[in-house]
Parts: C-alpha cells; structure tokens; sequence
C-alpha cells in the first residue's frame, strides 16, 4: 500500500474514533445527571464483598415477571371469644324503655313481684312517698336502657330455655357461691326463668341440706307442662330431674373460722367477732352434686357450672386480727393472706371431676356513686375518673373514726385480688394435663361491665357497693351464657 493510502486510512480512523468517543461521552453524561441516577443512595451501586454481579437470565426475568396471589383475608370470628366479650362500653338500648310500666310488662312472671324501682338518694328526706315511688320506678327505666356492646365480635342472645336444658344435662346443674353479691345474681338469674313459666321448688326435703341456712337449691316442678317440655328437650331421665337445676351456697368467704384463723397466723384464743355468711361443708355438697349417677350415663353428660367469688369481705374491716404500723404493713399482710385462701380453695376444688368452675371477679365499688346518672363514655373514662378511690371513699363521711373504717374496705384491693385470681388460673391451666379428668378453671371477669356503671348501683349514699336488679346482672348472665356456649364449643 502506497504511503497516501495509509495516510488517508489513519487520518479516517482517528476521525471515526473521536465522533464514537463524543457520543459515549455525551450519552454517558446525560445518564448521570438524569433524575433516576441522581436520587438513587450510592449503595444502589454496591455489592457484597466476595461476590460477584449476577445478571437474570430471561428464564429469571419471566419468574420475576409473575406476582405470586394475594392470600384471601382470614374473616374475623362472629362472636367474641372469651375475654373479649367483656371489653367494650355501654350504649343507649335499642328500643329503649319509657317507663316502669314498660318495664313491668317485659318482665311479668305469674309467680314474684315485678320489678318496680331503684332507691334515689334523699339526704334531707325531702321526697313524699308517692313522689319517692316514682323517683324509684324512673330511675329503674334510666338505668336498663343501657345495654353491653363488645369492641370486637358479638354477643349470643340469652336463652333461659336453652340455659336450663344446659343445666339439666350435668349432674350439678349451675351452681353460685359467694356473698350477697352473688346472692343478688342469683336472684336475678332465676328471675329469668320465671319470665318464661319455668317453675321450680325450693329445698325440697329429699335433698341434702334442705333447710340449712344459706342454702338455696331449686329443683323443677313435678307437676308443670314447662318441665315435662325441658326433660324432652334435654334428653334425661327422671333420676336427674329430682335434684337441682340451679343452687345457692352463700358463703361469704370461701372459708371457715378455723382455716382463716390458720391462714392470717391468729392466735388460737383470738376472740373473733365476724358476721359474714358460712355454709359448713360446701365443697362436699359440691362433690355431691357433681357426681355422676347410675343410669345417666348416655345423657347427663356435661359437666357441672360453678360460678364462684370471695371477693368483698377479704378486707381489714373483716380480717381485724391483720394488725400493722401501717396500712401499707396491714396491706401486705392482707395480700399475703389473700394469696393463702387462693391455695386452700383450688387446692380443695380441684381434684373434682366433671365440673367447670368460673371465677367471677369482684365488682368494684364507686364512692359517691349519687354523682352519676349515667354510665361512664368507655374504660378510658372509668379509669380516668375512677382515681383516688380511698380518698374519695374517705370524703363520704366526716368523722376520723370513719375515715379510717372506710379505708379498712379496702375497695382499692378488688382489683389486685380479681389479678391474682387470674394469673393463679392461667398457671393451674398451662401445667393441666391434657388427660385430666380435674376440675376445670375459667376466670370470668366482669371488672370492665362493672366499673363503667357508676350508676346502676342500689342505694345511691347509702350503699354503692350492691347493685340494682336486675340491671347489671342480666348482663353478667348474658355474658356467663355466651362464655359458656363458646367454652364449651357450641358457637365459634
């Protein structure tokens, strides 16, 4: 190749090689400086130490390509489960009461006096007989027109046919112990059957501890067309049908003199003055009803229903041999014996067979419960204005003898008490074996129905511990049915 040839090929070369270095130089920059490269972290560019960039494969990039399917929504159960039903607020009922003869009317039985008022509070005794009535009927309408609402899931409607049938097929039936709070749920649970001509007699004298004070147990009529309907419905024998449905045991504490003697390190010449409520020998009456007879075996085949409480009368103003320096000291000696009685009872209850036994926590009390016509908005409310509870109890009375009675209530314990209760059961739960024939524990816990109702309780001044019936208590039963139903794997 001449020397011009070559000189025309270099200097085409150079000139093709620069146009090519400008338009990388050119492409290059605009990348750089676009958004897309300027807004990514300079990590976006790293890799891993030791490894090296992988490039996808167009089999890789089709994978990539295919979004796996969006899992369907688990839907949220219908109704509450278990501590659920009892988190929640009261709201205006539905189709509200507008007066007491209303009331009346839902609640007529053929068989108890209807319910016919609340008491209202009369410092100066100012209010004529007549007018008092009245007073007395509409704050009864004012403080049923509430009703339970869950925040989560609902609630079963209350069938009392239904809860009979329930009962008539374990040995037992339902069985309440406790004190006069008990006593009133009782009451107001047993109303419920009368609504629906469900009649029964009580202490027959075929039964162990007929008249025995404290005692109630009802056993259905022989001769009504409502128990021959329950048996058919419940599929049992006449065996079951003589011996009770629904039982009382008002035991106050849970305990006798001699176990509490024991249990707060009395002396054994104390001399001590209580007045609380005692059935001797409860916890045999309760294996008693408990056991399973002959003959039943294919149809009573539920277990037993035990709703228990010992609550309000584990105080310092029952336990006055709890002596300290200071109420603190007194506190804790209380607690610790609290947490003895808790040992004795479900150490003596539990080896029971074929029986379910709820805890019903303990009600709270509301100083100055006259205040209030109405329930508290939530629990936000109830607690923000539920504070001070010893201080405020104290400002109900004047005197320094008084004052200090009123704290010896101790109405601020309710609450550690209902907790103790409830971690004790989840203990016994999580160590019961899977086989175990023993008792079963629930913790039933009406803390959060309770407290929102400052109103509703029965004697505004006087008494704000009790509650008026049946309010509150029908819903205690409405939601101690519903537990039951779900426990027991009849509603999901």
């Amino acid at each position: 190749m001449s020397p011009r040839c070559r000189s025309r090929l270099r200097i085409s070369f150079i000139i093709l090689f620069g146009f090519a270095s400008y338009t990388f130089h050119h492409r290059l920059t605009s990348w750089i400086v676009s958004p897309g490269f300027v807004e990514r972290p300079l990590t976006y560019f790293d890799f891993p130490e030791g490894e090296e960039m992988h490039y996808a494969t167009e089999i890789e990039r089709d994978i990539a390509m295919v979004k796996p399917p969006t899992p369907a929504p688990v839907p949220l159960p219908l109704h509450c489960q278990s501590y659920e039903c009892g988190v929640g607020k009261w709201i205006p009922r539905k189709e509200p009461f507008t007066s007491i003869q209303d009331v009346q009317t839902t609640y007529s039985n053929l068989w108890h006096p209807v319910w016919d008022g609340c008491g209202v509070w009369d410092p100066l005794g100012k209010f004529e007989e007549e007018e008092k009535k009245k007073l007395e009927g509409q704050r009864l309408v004012d403080t049923l027109n509430w009703e339970w609402i869950p925040d989560r899931g609902k609630l079963l409607e209350y069938d009392p046919v239904d809860f009979v049938v329930r009962m008539l097929k374990s040995p037992g039936g339902l069985v309440l112990v406790g004190d006069s709070i008990s006593r009133q749920h009782w009451h107001a649970i047993y109303y419920t059957f009368r609504h629906l001509n469900i009649t029964f007699d009580s202490n027959p004298k075929h039964l162990p501890l007929a008249g025995v004070a404290n005692v109630e147990q009802f056993v259905l009529s022989r001769a009504s067309a409502m128990t021959k309907i329950l048996q058919e419905k419940s599929g049992v024998p006449q065996s079951r049908m003589e011996r009770p449905f629904f039982t009382l045991l008002e035991d106050h504490m849970g305990l006798g003199e001699i176990d509490i003697k024991a249990i707060t390190n009395a002396k054994s010449n104390y001399n001590w003055d209580h007045k609380f409520r005692r059935v001797e020998g409860w916890e045999d009456h309760l294996k008693w009803l408990a056991m399973p007879r002959e003959g039943e075996e294919n149809s009573v085949t539920e277990d037993t229903l035990v709703m228990i409480n010992a609550g309000a009368h584990w105080s310092r103003h029952e336990l006055a041999m709890l002596r300290a320096s200071t109420d603190k000291q007194e506190q804790f000696l209380l607690e610790n014996t609290y947490s003895r009685m808790i040992d004795l009872v479900t150490s003596r209850l539990s080896p029971i067979e074929r029986i379910s036994i709820y805890y019903r926590s303990t009600s709270p009390g509301h100083p100055q419960c006259e205040d209030h016509s109405t329930p508290y908005k939530d629990m936000t409310d109830a607690r923000r204005q539920e504070q001070n509870l010893v201080q405020r109890l104290k400002e109900t009375v004047s005197t320094t003898d008084d004052k200090k009675q009123r704290s010896r209530w101790d109405w601020d314990l309710f609450k550690p008490h209902n907790e103790m209760w409830n971690r004790t059961i989840q203990t016994m739960n999580e160590r019961r074996p899977a086989d175990s024939k023993d008792a079963k524990w629930h913790y039933f816990d009406v803390w959060d129905v309770s407290i929102q109702r400052p109103d509703a309780h029965l004697d505004p001044g006087k008494d704000c511990l009790h509650w008026c019936l049946p309010t509150i208590f029908d819903d205690w039963t409405r939601l101690f049915y519903h537990r039951v139903n779900l426990d027991e794997g009849r509603v999901k």
